[in-house]
């Protein structure tokens, strides 16, 4: 059986809590941008966006659809926010949306169809 020196202990015990500390940083910089991209893109810009959501999109389509439009700083961010937060699903149809809401703002307005103006 082999005994570790304490020095050697010592130095296991700096990887490890350097590698604790890298990962905890990683996290907070991901959790800081996430937080930063729900945000508008401009809150003083009350442009609205005339948005068209095909019949049977999917929810990544939808996210690619928003991007190019220019209400959502991040397409994935959308993305994961529909994932965890849908409740009724996207609706298709056309939608006016302002580049002062925020992605929780977009996505209430997507779900409901009293929104969506059918084609």
């Amino acid at each position: 059986m082999h005994r570790f020196s304490s020095k050697q202990i010592r130095k296991q015990n700096y990887i490890v809590i350097a590698v604790v500390v890298f990962l905890l940083a990683v996290g907070l910089i991901i959790h800081g941008y996430f937080n930063y991209a729900l945000t508008p893109l401009n809150r003083q810009n009350d442009q609205t966006v005339r948005v068209h959501i095909p019949r049977n999109s999917n929810d990544q389509q939808v996210s690619a659809i928003l991007k190019r439009a220019g209400l959502v700083r991040s397409r994935y961010v959308f993305y994961y926010y529909l994932q965890t937060h849908k409740t009724n699903g996207v609706k298709a149809g056309t939608f006016y949306l302002q580049k002062s809401q925020s992605i929780p703002e977009i996505v209430t307005h997507l779900q409901e169809s009293t929104h969506a103006k059918k084609h």
